[in-house]
């Protein structure tokens, strides 16, 4: 503990500790009432069925990219208000994106319809399945403007019950359904109303900005960041959702439930390092509009991400006939070789991922072409080596090792050039 806390460089009142423990003890109650809901949905439905909710949730993590580009984009001007002491403009902000965005909805919405049979076709699902999740579509655009004003106000414990409402519902209603008989029809439901529910109950933690003045705001500096977050998003997405896919497409029933198994597994790096990288970035896009030092941060981050990692993947290594045993059951033993490594791809992810948001936060943009290179060497190489899952896993692991080094050398040149030039990099 000493050791941690001499390389965090540890003080009582580190805002990004502090936070980052509040956020992240709800995140990990939340993920683990999620992981709950998959281990239980392997269980019950079986690998076959369990290969189909595993290509729609990965269908759905492509959908969730507006998402994120929403509530960071959000996050980031909210930060940046708060900064400067122009709050007003955070009400006008928050009401425009909501009206906008629930027009939008409503159109991707019919778009989604349109393109369901395609999509069924291609992830060999039934397109009823598919259609129904059509009805996330607007709210996976309204449900990210309320987090990113709770995100960028740095309001970490309200943000964090919100996280816990998700996650409890879809846990609750999506087993009360699969139970009740209604298969993998129920565990959809429980998907949908876990967007829903949250929106309704964000609105009222939010109930206080309603009595503030509206400001105009400059919307075009909006949009123009709003591309490059969008591009990056989507491209870190693509990272952990199109191989699921693509296994989906190439491998039998079996075999595809298998690896969305060890897929689920290995996320949980991912996932339970994902609340110090969402304290980070308003620190830093605050920081940085106060044009003050914050490489320091980033340092932190990326150490507390290191220690989250490490601590999950040295369990998979030391125990992965237990994990699998007893969160999956004794039909997906045949993972407990893959899932290590996987843990070990994702560690690196992970990291990558918190370097792209903190250049993010200081308006860097040229690392995307970084992301986007080894988007296609992923994709490529599954396309062209998919013989067994141990080798779509060894080549995904060298694309994650390999752009985490590129990466991460890219920021710290940029950082080195900043400190030289005494500024911002733009």
């Amino acid at each position: 503990m000493g050791i941690i806390k001499k390389i965090l460089n540890y003080q009582k009142d580190d805002s990004l500790i502090r936070d980052g423990i509040i956020l992240f003890t709800a995140t990990m109650i939340g993920n683990f009432a999620a992981y709950l809901f998959h281990f239980g949905m392997g269980r019950f439905l079986g690998p076959a069925e369990y290969g189909v909710l595993g290509a729609i949730l990965s269908l759905l993590y492509l959908l969730l990219v507006p998402f994120n580009v929403i509530q960071t984009t959000i996050s980031k001007f909210v930060a940046k208000f708060k900064a400067q002491n122009e709050e007003n403009k955070i009400k006008y902000l928050f009401y425009k994106a909501l009206r906008r965005l629930l027009i939008v909805g409503i159109i991707g919405l019919i778009i989604f319809l349109i393109l369901s049979p395609w999509i069924s076709e291609f992830l060999k699902i039934n397109k009823k399945n598919i259609m129904m999740l059509s009805i996330i579509v607007p709210f996976v655009l309204l449900l990210p403007i309320n987090r990113g004003v709770l995100q960028g106000f740095q309001k970490f414990k309200a943000l964090g019950v919100n996280l816990i409402i998700e996650a409890l519902t879809k846990l609750a209603i999506g087993f009360l359904l699969v139970l009740m008989g209604f298969g993998l029809r129920g565990a959809v439901i429980g998907i949908i109303l876990s967007y829903i529910i949250p929106f309704l109950s964000s609105l009222i933690l939010l109930r206080k900005e309603y009595s503030k003045k509206e400001e105009n705001i400059e919307e075009k500096t909006i949009y123009k960041y709003s591309i490059p977050v969008l591009i990056t998003l989507l491209s870190l997405t693509a990272f952990y959702s199109i191989d699921v896919m693509l296994v989906k497409h190439y491998f039998d029933e079996i075999s595809a439930g298998q690896y969305a198994a060890m897929a689920i597994l290995g996320r949980i790096v991912f996932f339970a390092s994902l609340a110090i990288s969402m304290v980070m970035f308003p620190k830093v896009a605050e920081m940085d509009a106060q044009k003050k030092p914050n490489a320091h941060i980033l340092k932190k981050a990326l150490a507390l991400v290191a220690i989250v990692s490490t601590g999950i993947t040295t369990t998979y290594f030391l125990i992965p006939n237990i994990v699998v045993q007893l969160l999956f059951g004794k039909e997906y033993l045949i993972i407990t070789n893959y899932i290590a490594p996987f843990a070990l791809l994702m560690s690196f992810f992970s990291l990558t991922y918190l370097l792209a948001l903190y250049n993010l936060s200081v308006n860097r943009t040229s690392f995307i072409y970084i992301l986007l290179s080894f988007n296609i060497i992923e994709i490529t190489s599954i396309v062209l080596f998919h013989n067994t899952l141990k080798q779509v896993l060894t080549f995904l692991g060298i694309t994650m090792g390999l752009m985490f080094i590129t990466i991460l050398a890219y920021t710290l040149i940029k950082n080195a050039r900043a400190l030289n030039n005494n500024t911002s990099i733009q």
